[in-house]
């Protein structure tokens, strides 16, 4: 907590390139959120690095400042792989004068308020999107399947649409909170309820024993089995766990965080939290899997074998603000619908974890800035 309230940090992998080739890390470097605002700030990255600019970022003297009157620095930002590599440039070099006049001749589209897109050659991740789904959408029923070590392989049971759309991509399921397709979140989507993360606990009983946690607050019809499968909206106690699901730490009206130590909780009568998700988890999971979404329709044919029909209808969702998720999760728009086990196989109880936050279909566009509908048939 700050005098500007709560705040999250998140170290960054970043590193200074010097203008002989080298890069260095600085180790430094984070990230800060400030909810409040809200506000993102780059911060510590000149601390412990010799290759850091630091010279290029003193105060100026008022002599310096009137004579850098109609000059700028630069900063470059690239990425490589999972690291994020900087350079600065002189008010004089050659490189910033170059750089200005073609910012300033529109030569570089704009993609915030002071960053634009160098790279004249970056792909345009949405129509290479959309031209996927079109070919496939074209070819029609396609038989449920998946990637398992790298091989596509027959997918018999009846939630296989989402296994097959990933592996017509190319993507192995892997549990990995990262975009699927570049920098875009493929959802197969047919009904009326979309599930939209599914993050572990890191609160609670159930981080220390999921046993305990079944045994205390599930259910078993035989011997061999235990159950916990019910949903749980914000503020609303469940019948059949007599568990309370609270956001503690987050004011509704001002729809933020006021507590970064608080987080999204299940607890009992006695006020023991059985399970919960602190607000740095949340963010962490929605901030890399939901920035870009792309809804696709789908048919099921199961008359031969199972097989899916992607398309034509596809809906494209950009801008999810945690804001916008923290709030729906409030208003019970979002809710936790778990479906968890453990079954007695051999002697020892084998787990099976579920943990699904979900969405009615018609409550979508709450999340997000942007929503567009698109056809295939009319690409």
């Amino acid at each position: 907590m700050s005098k500007k309230g709560p705040i999250f940090k998140a170290p960054l992998d970043f590193y200074w390139l010097s203008p002989d080739g080298e890069i260095e890390k600085a180790p430094g470097a984070q990230l800060i959120l400030y909810p409040k605002y809200p506000e993102i700030r780059f911060s510590g990255f000149l601390q412990q690095c010799k290759s850091s600019p630091s010279q290029l970022m003193q105060a100026p003297t008022k002599q310096e400042r009137e004579a850098r009157q109609s000059k700028h620095r630069i900063l470059f930002l690239g990425l490589a792989d999972d690291r994020v590599i900087g350079f600065v440039t002189h008010w004089d070099d050659e490189v910033s004068l170059t750089v200005n006049a073609m910012v300033e001749a529109s030569q570089y589209p704009a993609i915030a308020t002071v960053f634009y897109d160098l790279d004249d050659d970056a792909v345009d991740t949405k129509s290479d999107l959309l031209n996927k789904l079109k070919e496939i959408y074209e070819m029609g029923l396609v038989p449920s399947q998946r990637i398992k070590n790298g091989e596509v392989i027959p997918y018999v049971a009846q939630n296989g649409a989402g296994f097959t759309l990933e592996s017509l991509f190319g993507i192995s399921p892997n549990g990995v909170a990262e975009p699927d397709f570049k920098d875009w979140e493929l959802k197969a989507h047919s009904g009326s309820v979309v599930t939209l993360m599914t993050p572990e606990p890191n609160l609670g009983l159930y981080t220390h024993s999921l046993e305990d946690f079944l045994r205390n607050y599930g259910w078993s019809n035989n011997p061999e089995r235990l159950d916990f499968a019910s949903i749980h909206k914000n503020n609303l106690l469940n019948k059949r766990t007599k568990l309370l699901l609270m956001m503690d730490g987050y004011d509704p009206d001002k729809k933020e965080i006021t507590d970064p130590d608080g987080g999204l909780i299940l607890v009992d009568e006695s006020g023991k939290v059985a399970a919960g998700w602190t607000f740095s988890k949340i963010l962490e999971h929605w901030k890399k899997k939901h920035s870009r979404t792309c809804f696709v329709s789908y048919s099921k044919q199961d008359n031969y074998g199972i097989s899916f029909q992607f398309g034509p209808s596809i809906r494209l969702a950009e801008g999810a603000g945690i804001k916008n998720y923290l709030h729906s999760l409030f208003v019970q728009a979002v809710y936790y619908d778990p479906g968890i086990n453990m079954k007695l196989v051999n002697g020892k109880w084998k787990p099976k974890k579920r943990n699904q936050f979900r969405i009615k279909w018609k409550d979508i566009e709450a999340l997000y800035e942007t929503v567009v509908d698109v056809s295939l048939n009319e690409l």
